[in-house]
């Protein structure tokens, strides 16, 4: 990566939605944040944010999660916000879509995106795509992204290479910061 500004999407890392599919990348986010941060890289987490009635609890038969003000919507507190970092409620599985993430960005001059978090196939796959067509350079670190199937992880991690979407480890790619 050059350097132009870039920052650090962290998507979906709140208690509702983590498990233990997904535990072994909290120490990898935790690490590329504490370097992001070193360096003043700008740090937004993107939540899952619904209402109890959400129309995608009935059309993907789930339970309720991430309800907006509730302890499952909070960040995991191994990964806590600091005082500088922005948290941006989603209400769709694309952090850009109905959010203000994409003004957020621009507002500040970033060209270059980190995404990592959960799912793989979903949430994080959804704002790649969108970050990819709003024209951002997008950077997957592999080993800070999750899916509770391996299948669709590695599935998802294969259809990003059409577009070229770079995907690297998170040990090198703090080297470049």
């Amino acid at each position: 990566m050059s350097q132009k500004p870039k920052s650090v999407i962290v998507v979906d890392m709140q208690k509702d939605n983590v498990g233990r599919y997904c535990l072994h990348i909290i120490p990898k986010i935790r690490f590329l944040l504490e370097k992001a941060r070193e360096k003043g890289i700008l740090v937004i987490y993107s939540c899952d944010t619904r209402f109890v009635d959400d129309k995608i609890f009935v059309r993907l038969n789930m339970k309720p999660h991430t309800l907006k003000g509730s302890e499952g919507w909070k960040i995991i507190d191994e990964l806590k916000p600091s005082e500088k970092d922005f948290i941006v409620e989603k209400p769709m599985l694309s952090a850009f879509f109905s959010s203000n993430l994409d003004f957020l960005l621009r507002e500040r001059g970033v060209k270059e995106l980190i995404v990592c978090g959960v799912r793989t196939e979903g949430c994080v796959l959804k704002t790649v795509l969108d970050a990819f067509e709003l024209g951002y350079n997008v950077t997957i670190p592999v080993d800070c992204v999750a899916s509770p199937s391996p299948e669709n992880h590695e599935s998802t991690l294969k259809i990003l290479d059409l577009l070229k979407i770079r995907k690297t480890v998170v040990e090198d790619l703090v080297k470049e910061f």
